[in-house]
């Protein structure tokens, strides 16, 4: 079992081979002896309420069958006060429907969590939705087997995949601030997508709507 910072040396060797920029200074992330993480099928929930979200948002006209749906899967009460009310709207404002897109990026870093994604490319392209639909259950099917048979990544695998996003998100701010390009073709919206995913499955926050982006 690696520590913290033995995890931090080895993305920061990784950050070096990929001429991406880095801070020695940039705080550790928590010990694997004292991680918390969300389980397989409360991250197979949260998989299908954000697949669903982002349907809605490009079909209102289905609304009110998917919240059906969900209702009677058992997942209306686990979609989060925000969604509740965007699934609800009768209208979305544009940004409203661009940051539900943007959600497919959380929900490909939550697809690798559970082992549905073999591996997690480096963020500097955007994922297909249809890549995501290809790898969940037909739509409005029963979700029950999905939820239960998946199984989720080793602590040690998630934990270097949240050191790695967390770095990632300072180089790509950093470049801003200073003006200057984003190092290896990085693409900020996915890694900010990534790093709110990886931050709700290692309980940086207990709800949904309350997860931060620190960097």
């Amino acid at each position: 079992m690696k520590t913290a910072d033995e995890r931090k040396l080895e993305t920061e060797a990784l950050l070096g081979e990929l001429n991406i920029p880095y801070i020695d200074h940039l705080p550790l992330i928590e010990e694997e002896t004292e991680a918390r993480l969300r389980t397989a099928p409360e991250i197979a929930e949260r998989i299908l309420i954000l697949t669903y979200l982002n349907y809605v948002s490009e079909v209102p006209a289905d609304g009110s069958k998917v919240i059906a749906f969900l209702k009677a899967n058992a997942l209306w009460n686990k979609v989060s006060p925000a969604e509740k009310e965007l699934f609800q709207k009768e209208r979305l404002t544009r940004q409203e429907e661009v940051n539900i897109s943007w959600r497919t990026e959380a929900i490909w870093l939550l697809l690798w969590a559970i082992h549905k994604v073999e591996d997690l490319a480096l963020p500097t392209e955007e994922i297909e939705p249809n890549d995501i639909f290809e790898r969940l259950p037909e739509f409005l099917a029963d979700p029950t087997d999905f939820i239960n048979e998946v199984t989720l990544r080793p602590t040690s695998a998630i934990l270097d995949m949240s050191d790695l996003v967390y770095r990632l998100h300072w180089a790509t701010r950093n470049a801003g601030l200073k003006d200057e390009p984003i190092p290896a073709s990085l693409n900020l919206s996915v890694i900010m997508e990534r790093h709110y995913a990886i931050n709700w499955l290692t309980y940086y926050a207990d709800e949904w709507d309350d997860v931060t982006l620190d960097t």
